[in-house]
């Protein structure tokens, strides 16, 4: 019932207009760059549904030998079901099967009739099984799809199956993640900001990348591909080896089924396992995830966002540090290197924490043609310079926050700088917090103008980028301090003397040895 491969039930937006399609139909659309939005997606669930399309595209061409993806929803069905020969009924691909030991789209079989019984916890809405979890009911609710569309319980499978981590005895997480509270974040290079060219280009980058994955992971050719088609009891002697796995493999981490009832109302029911599906205790998510950045220092363990998600430093760090590698699908094909196009890097991730999620996180940054020809490429001279200068920034922004916080503790201690204290600090943090927002906006393209200017010419952009007398980052922090002033509170009678104490503080600091003098020398004039 419901066989993704032959029914419209996954829809799209095309052109502003809602078109249900088959799962061939879906990739001949994306791969004709068609699809405007999954309107039945939700935001954390796009890195899931991205990576199971890659990479089920991806293990389909390999299996048939070839490089280009097709654009015809006939030639994807036939590359699909050549992954699963074993089933003429593609049962692989429909969204119920009553036969327990048969799969489902997602949903492995148990060895025999009798497992049924095990299946005792009913869900009854797709969004109850999902992994979006919340300390509270309130920040995003539960369990409310209740008129919930066949797709939205694709969706929800497709994110469960390859994205959740450990939640509790007998609810064991993906391999793809360095514990079970790690997480699955993506970083990726695209043309384009839309469905299709991304995913097209991350099924060919895939490709390119697959003699790489056979050669530094245990993993083979020919190994188990979809592991929902493959009977599980949940039982210990039944966890897979990395060594039996094709490297593009698609995992599922939980026994789910889903059923319908006599209106075809779709609901599901569950059961635990005693050992996790993939032995990945050892290895840590240590997996070949071409989305995930590895450390290096931590013996290659796989990037955990952590909370805050992809701020600029954070994404620098990634970028440039020692310490981090990069995933296979951040570096630019060939082709991409010689293009005088810019290209966008996609950042997606998931904060887990202790029995809840702790934000979903997204972040595109557009890319010039040079930063992606030389910086994006990993050529140590040019990801150093691009970092050199990416961490003068962020010190000198550093520098006028530590400015602006002393600035603001005196207004609020009314102007007494002998009298601040742990709560006037307090009071300057959403200030700072203010600044490094507006300076955050902005970085990445601020950033490759330097780089991609002259030797001779980048003070010019740093200077111009600190002060113009318009927008520039201490410009914006003398705007921040004006508004901390009018905000914050301070008895009338003290309140000039306070904003002139404030004021000369920024102004004397910011041109002093531990400020950025070279900006105020003589001869050098504020814009």
């Amino acid at each position: 019932m419901l066989n993704i491969l032959t029914d419209p039930v996954i829809r799209l937006n095309v052109a502003g207009s809602i078109y249900p399609a088959s799962l061939p139909e879906t990739y001949a659309t994306l791969m004709n760059d068609k699809v405007d939005a999954f309107p039945a997606l939700r935001p954390h669930q796009r890195h899931a549904w991205h990576a199971f399309l890659v990479q089920l595209g991806a293990m389909s061409m390999s299996q048939a030998g070839v490089s280009d993806p097709p654009k015809n929803a006939e030639e994807w069905a036939d590359r699909i079901r050549g992954l699963t020969t074993d089933y003429p009924g593609d049962e692989p691909w429909q969204l119920v099967v009553d036969d327990i030991t048969k799969p489902a789209f997602m949903q492995p079989p148990a060895s025999s009739a009798e497992r049924e019984k095990d299946y005792k916890s009913t869900i009854t809405t797709p969004d109850e099984l999902d992994m979006l979890v919340t300390s509270k009911n309130h920040d995003l609710k539960t369990a409310v799809a209740t008129q919930a569309a066949p797709d939205e319980w694709l969706f929800a499978l497709v994110t469960l199956q390859t994205m959740e981590g450990f939640s509790g005895a007998g609810n064991y997480g993906i391999s793809r993640m360095n514990g079970g509270l790690g997480s699955r974040p993506s970083f990726t290079l695209t043309p384009s900001e839309r469905w299709g060219g991304h995913i097209r280009r991350d099924i060919i980058a895939l490709l390119e990348h697959r003699p790489t994955l056979l050669a530094k992971f245990p993993m083979i050719e020919g190994g188990d591909r979809l592991l929902w088609t493959l009977a599980w009891n949940g039982t210990s002697t039944e966890t897979l080896p990395l060594n039996c796995l094709d490297p593009f493999y698609i995992e599922v981490c939980r026994r789910i089924r889903l059923r319908s009832d006599a209106n075809r109302v779709l609901h599901g029911v569950r059961t635990s396992t005693k050992a996790a599906r993939i032995a990945g205790k050892e290895l840590k998510g240590r997996t070949g995830d071409p989305w995930v950045p590895v450390n290096t220092k931590r013996e290659g363990l796989p990037l955990t966002l952590a909370t805050g998600g992809f701020t600029y430093k954070r994404v620098i760090d990634y970028l440039t540090s020692e310490d981090w590698q990069w995933p296979a699908l951040l570096r630019p094909l060939p082709a991409e290197q010689r293009s005088t196009k810019p290209m966008y890097l996609v950042a997606r991730g998931m904060v887990r924490g202790q029995g809840k999620t702790e934000g979903y996180h997204e972040r595109i940054i557009p890319l010039r043609p040079k930063t992606v020809g030389s910086a994006m490429t990993r050529r140590t001279v040019a990801v150093d310079d691009l970092g050199k200068i990416a961490r003068e920034r962020i010190e000198q922004v550093s520098t006028i926050q530590r400015i602006l916080s002393h600035a603001i503790q005196v207004f609020a201690a009314r102007g007494d700088s002998e009298k601040t204290s742990a709560e006037h600090r307090t009071l300057a943090r959403p200030w700072l917090n203010t600044l490094d927002g507006i300076v955050d906006a902005r970085f990445f393209d601020d950033l490759q103008t330097e780089f991609e200017s002259d030797e001779d010419e980048r003070q010019t952009a740093r200077n111009a980028w600190l002060i113009n007398g318009k927008d520039g980052v201490i410009d914006h922090a003398r705007q921040t301090l004006h508004a901390a002033e009018d905000s914050l509170p301070c008895p009338a009678i003290h309140r000039y003397r306070a904003r002139v104490n404030a004021e000369g503080l920024f102004e004397g600091r910011i041109r002093g040895a531990k400020g950025l003098p070279f900006l105020f020398d003589e001869g050098q004039k504020e814009s």
